[in-house]
């Protein structure tokens, strides 16, 4: 039983680093990589400490039953596999695949032993569409949520200003930074733009603006009132630089909006350089 399943383990291993292969061959158009070697031997390591082991489990608790074994040994190697995530968080997406490929090719090598009916075909493919690819499903809306990191950054900007905001990042002496919940707070000045020990934040924007007056009283700037802009970088002569930018005001006084200062001209009026650009 032990040599079957590392033989298992051996074939889905292969299986999974194709599918790798080819996603390489057809982003990369190259045909091989030492790469693909190590997921071959990371692939077989795992299926071997993690997938012989739920295997063998697996038919321990599942040799007694009959329509439905299928479909309990698939939700078994699927659950033990989604349990990763709350250990290897970055890599369970790929260990559930890797597990569904160990349990298939497992099940296709016992195939010719267990030739089911009719009705047994039809329970186990809906056994699996519940088992495996709704939890793979699950999984991938994970990951994807785990990718689509938001931004939140909270921008007071002086009452009735127009133009340009610039944030340069990464400043050493910066004020120290403030936060509100889980949003950092810029504080903009008059001349439009603020410094910041912060890196430039990361994904989609999901970020506050406000007018301030000089009493410190808050109004909430509309979103058709912001133009979002994107990141830059200066650099010289023993210095370098990046920041972000967009733009504020609405339509009833975009004829009003000032000329904010560019950024090597903040950068001089911070003391960070020692010459100003036209």
């Amino acid at each position: 039983m032990l040599g079957f399943k590392i033989k298992t383990a051996l074939q889905a291993s292969i299986l999974f680093t194709f599918g790798f292969w080819l996603l390489f061959f057809l982003s990369e158009g190259e045909l091989f990589s030492f790469f693909l070697i190590m997921i071959f031997f990371y692939c077989f390591f795992g299926n071997v400490i993690y997938g012989v082991p739920v295997s063998l489990l697996s038919e321990v608790f599942t040799k007694n039953l009959a329509i439905w074994r299928f479909s309990a040994a698939a939700f078994i190697h699927t659950f033990l596999a989604a349990v990763t995530y709350f250990i290897m968080e970055g890599f369970a997406f790929y260990i559930l695949i890797a597990s569904v490929l160990f349990f298939l090719v497992d099940e296709w090598r016992k195939w010719d032993r267990e030739m089911p009916g009719g009705r047994r075909i039809a329970l186990n493919a809906a056994g699996l569409l519940i088992a495996c690819l709704l939890p793979m499903g699950g999984f991938w809306m994970l990951q994807q949520a785990d990718l689509e990191e938001k931004t939140h950054d909270l921008y007071l900007i002086p009452k009735g200003y127009a133009g340009q905001v610039r944030i340069v990042h990464e400043i050493e002496n910066a004020p120290v930074p403030v936060t509100e919940g889980k949003y950092d707070v810029f504080r903009v000045n008059d001349r439009g733009y603020a410094i910041t020990s912060l890196p430039q934040s990361e994904g989609y924007i999901d970020d506050l603006y406000y007018y301030v007056d000089e009493k410190g009283k808050r109004e909430a700037i509309s979103e058709s009132c912001i133009s979002y802009g994107g990141s830059g970088g200066v650099q010289g002569d023993g210095y370098e630089y990046s920041y972000t930018y967009f733009s504020v005001g609405c339509v009833e006084n975009m004829d009003d909006q000032g000329t904010s200062p560019g950024i090597e001209d903040i950068l001089y009026e911070e003391g960070l350089i020692n010459q100003t650009f036209d």
